[in-house]
């Protein structure tokens, strides 16, 4: 089973190689799990996406949106 940390990591990764958000990452990671049955690392993610999601902006993207 891999670990909160692991997954964070292959997110941050999968973000970096496929250009996208890490929310976007972690949503297709969780997908991923979902996919393969393995529900206890997809309830991980989905705690780590809820998380993300209640950051603000400019954390969450390392830079701030004005508009």
């Amino acid at each position: 089973m891999d670990s909160e940390e692991e997954i964070v990591k292959m997110a941050d990764k999968l973000a970096i190689d496929q250009g996208c958000s890490k929310i976007k990452a972690l949503s297709m990671l969780q997908g991923r799990y979902e996919s393969e049955r393995r529900l206890e690392e997809a309830a991980i993610v989905k705690r780590i996406i809820d998380r993300e999601e209640s950051k603000p902006e400019q954390t969450r993207n390392g830079f701030y949106n004005e508009s």
